[in-house]
């Protein structure tokens, strides 16, 4: 059941060190009159898009469930900017000052990562719809997703590529996505004795808009695939469409952080045909249609609201079966039955990670529409 910790340096680090970051944990499993529970997500920057479509989803179940045994449910959002500095202090300001004992969070790899050893020394609960770095499955006991391991992902991710392709071209991005994503596909080559097929590897800095001189290199290495896996939508819509305008042949893969309108907005007609390989959403699932009724239209798809609706339905019958108590919550998801959700079927691991199988969509008239369970 226990987690081998990974600990984020620096800021994080220096706080529990320092004895800045107190247990909140209460004694007792008593509901209090409010129930507060905090919120972690990118609602600024070039994340929101995904941001917005949790926080929806959120809502929406707290709006169809006000109360927990009778007491009022009160959500705290907080805007972690899909950066671990941000997601640490928001964290830390929920639990400390908010006295929160979950948190709905975060989204973005990065924040989750370094929230997780606040709420780990606080022993608060921290749930994530949509962080995927592997390391998340190491980062606490307090620490689950409902959302899949980008390890899960990147296998689908490879075995795809190599039935259909012949060799790699690989760039990633200077982040904790991007980079757990891409020693991931990296491992699964190496497995599979097609590491060889990688014929481009290259980093690029967070900041970076202009990639002719990395695309430079992918066309001269002859590759036939590119997978280039981005934090952010725009910089998807940067490569897909500098690609064209350079004449590069190739198709392109990313991962679950390129579709969304800042995508299309940048790559405009050289969209089309561009994949990602991610965990979708099934429109046959009980509730999800219903759901989809309810909410205002998602920026990215209805999967990421049908997500944060889960989460907070997760939590609620932590709540529910265990009290407002972060250990008890935590005890009781290590061994919960079967959860039946609008987004997938949850069971925690050990590790407190869920497994939901991945599929392909490609761009067609200006939409990912799925070509591949």
């Amino acid at each position: 059941m226990f987690k081998k910790y990974t600990f984020i340096i620096g800021l994080v680090g220096a706080l529990i060190v320092a004895g800045c970051v107190s247990s909140n944990s209460v004694e007792t499993s008593q509901l209090p009159e409010t129930i507060k529970i905090g919120f972690i997500g990118p609602l600024t920057g070039g994340m929101a898009a995904y941001g917005h479509d949790i926080k929806i989803g959120v809502s929406a179940y707290f709006n169809e469930h006000p109360t927990i045994d009778g007491k009022k449910v009160e959500i705290i959002f907080e805007d972690g900017r899909c950066d671990g500095q941000t997601g640490a202090s928001v964290a830390q300001k929920l639990i400390t000052v908010d006295k929160v004992q979950a948190i709905l969070g975060g989204l973005c790899s990065s924040e989750t990562l370094a929230a997780a050893p606040i709420a780990e020394q606080s022993k608060v609960i921290l749930i994530s719809a949509a962080s995927s770095s592997p390391e998340v499955s190491t980062a606490g006991d307090y620490t689950f997703r409902n959302y899949p391991s980008d390890e899960q992902v990147a296998k689908t991710m490879v075995d795809y590529v190599i039935a259909h392709h012949n060799t790699i071209a690989l760039l990633s991005e200077q982040s904790d996505y991007a980079q757990a994503y891409r020693s991931a596909i990296k491992k699964h080559l190496n497995s599979m004795g097609k590491i060889s097929d990688l014929v481009v590897d290259e980093a690029y800095s967070l900041d970076n808009t202009d990639f002719r001189t990395l695309l430079a290199k992918v066309k001269k290495s002859k590759a036939d695939t590119l997978i280039a896996l981005v934090q952010a939508p725009v910089t998807g819509g940067f490569i897909a469409k500098q690609a064209k305008e350079m004449g590069l042949d190739i198709q392109i893969y990313s991962g679950d952080t390129l579709p969304g309108p800042d995508f299309f907005a940048t790559a405009k007609d050289a969209a089309e045909g561009v994949r990602v390989v991610m965990a979708t959403e099934d429109p046959t699932r009980d509730g999800y249609a219903t759901l989809m009724k309810k909410i205002e239209t998602p920026q990215v798809s209805g999967f990421f609201p049908a997500l944060g609706y889960d989460a907070a339905a997760l939590l609620t019958q932590g709540i529910e079966k265990a009290g407002y108590n972060g250990t008890a919550i935590k005890n009781y998801f290590y061994k919960m039955p079967f959860f039946k959700g609008v987004a997938s079927n949850v069971s925690f691991d050990s590790n407190g990670d869920n497994s939901i199988d991945a599929g392909v969509k490609e761009v067609k008239n200006g939409e990912f529409v799925r070509i591949s369970n």
